[in-house]
């Protein structure tokens, strides 16, 4: 039996499939059990996992079936012996039962029949505008003078010195990209001209952040210390926070409306069924 195929069939056919409508071609049969095309064809919409493994791989669905008619023999087998009075065992399928009962449960509570209209999704829009805004973002570029981590005052002062030589010669008109294709020690902008693309608040250290986002467009920092030396920024432009258009976003408003109902919907049956039955959390005795 193929070592590749046995955890992805044994997730694929946990559970043999009853018996379908008489019209339906049967693929296989073990026992009391039928693999029918239409069995096959549900299990595999379901399953991306085994799409994407037969795309590459066809021939492999021989190997499926193959491996269904093996797990339905010795499923049997197990029955036979006498396996599901095992107290392990049946606490196994008692776990396997409560999963298959709460996923279909949710989905017929809470998936069933969700969905939005054009005019709630303007309506969820227009009170979340602020999740849907670009925030302040800069370009710019850098150049950088690295400082070795434990360096001496010595090798600390030759980086600063090195760093304000190079300002001074762009104060002096000299072109910020060619400098940095000269100087700068960073291997990931060198040969971009320092080139940063765009970012906001959050994406870079605190410290190269904090200098960043005071200066003006086309100013020249003074050296920037961080934990990798020197650096020397031009700032190139500054953009705005902006609200991003409805029609951009439109999509975006739409899965996050459905999950907020999706949300609600849940939190709302599991109130209703924690009245039902009696719930105790110990976290104190958590390991």
């Amino acid at each position: 039996m193929s070592r590749v195929c046995w955890g992805v069939v044994l997730f694929f056919f946990l559970f043999t499939f009853p018996v379908q409508a008489k019209d339906s071609t049967v693929i296989a049969r073990v026992g009391p059990y039928t693999l029918t095309r239409a069995d096959f064809a549900k299990e595999l919409a379901q399953n991306p996992q085994l799409r994407a493994l037969l795309s590459l791989k066809p021939e492999m669905k021989k190997v499926l079936v193959e491996r269904w008619v093996e797990i339905n023999l010795l499923g049997l087998g197990g029955k036979e012996a006498g396996l599901e009075k095992d107290p392990q065992i049946r606490a196994e399928i008692e776990e396997q039962t409560r999963m298959i009962l709460a996923r279909h449960y949710f989905e017929r509570k809470v998936l069933s029949g969700l969905k939005v209209t054009e005019a709630e999704m303007q309506r969820y829009y227009l009170r979340h505008k602020k999740d849907y805004t670009l925030p302040e973002r800069i370009q710019a570029q850098h150049i950088l003078i690295r400082v070795p981590e434990g360096a001496d005052k010595k090798t600390e002062a030759a980086a600063l010195a090195k760093a304000r030589e190079i300002r001074q010669k762009l104060l002096a008109g000299a072109d910020f990209a060619t400098m940095a294709k000269k100087y700068s020690q960073d291997p990931g902008t060198r040969d971009k001209g320092g080139d940063l693309g765009l970012f906001s608040r959050g994406q870079m250290i605190p410290e190269f952040e904090k200098a960043v986002f005071k200066l003006k467009v086309g100013e020249i920092s003074p050296p920037i210390r961080t934990r990798f030396g020197y650096h020397i920024v031009r700032v190139s432009a500054r953009i705005p926070a902006q609200v991003q258009p409805y029609k951009k976003v439109k999509e975006q408003v739409r899965k996050d409306l459905l999950e907020e109902k999706k949300n609600q919907r849940l939190m709302a049956l599991l109130r209703e069924l924690r009245k039902k039955y009696p719930v105790e959390v110990h976290l104190e005795n958590l390991p």
